[in-house]
């Protein structure tokens, strides 16, 4: 039918106004339970960032919180995708843009990158269901329209520090 159909559509893009309360209920405790455990962890990503060798000397199980922290992004990555459809690009942009205001800190990053990307959600949100009133646009395509030009922006400015490591 055309609503199914329609529906799809609007998940492969990405679409939060079909979200209901339920499906809150049900990410949000998720979502809030392991961004803690892994913002517990923040200080050894710290550690991490200056190197695998030096922060095993320093005591961090690297791999296992290398395991734990891809374990828990793609829990929550799933929850989310789930229930909101694919928006491509709030990943990308979020982290990179906190990561050049505040630094490398990840005490910081963790809970900037998730506040920012919920800023950045609900502009690109309000932006979608008014720029065409009273049509909808699918909330992944004003992602994917500023996500693009930026990842073009850091493939120039850092892709030759990318290629070298």
């Amino acid at each position: 039918s055309d609503s199914r159909l329609h529906s799809m559509l609007f998940w492969l893009y990405g679409d939060l106004s079909q979200s209901k309360y339920v499906q809150l209920s049900i990410s949000f405790p998720l979502i809030l339970i392991v961004s803690g455990i892994i913002y517990v962890f923040s200080r050894h990503l710290n550690l991490i960032v200056g190197g695998e060798e030096s922060a095993l000397q320093m005591g961090v199980e690297v791999e296992w919180l290398k395991w734990i922290s891809f374990l828990g992004i793609s829990l929550i990555t799933g929850v989310v995708v789930s229930f909101s459809g694919i928006i491509g690009f709030v990943g990308l942009i979020v982290p990179h843009l906190m990561r050049m205001i505040l630094g490398p800190d990840h005490r910081l990053l963790i809970p900037a990158s998730a506040l920012g990307g919920a800023v950045f959600l609900i502009a690109a949100d309000t932006l979608a269901r008014t720029i065409i009133s009273p049509s909808e646009l699918p909330v992944g395509v004003i992602t994917a329209f500023l996500g693009a030009p930026f990842f073009i922006y850091l493939l120039k400015t850092r892709g030759s520090q990318w290629t070298q490591s």
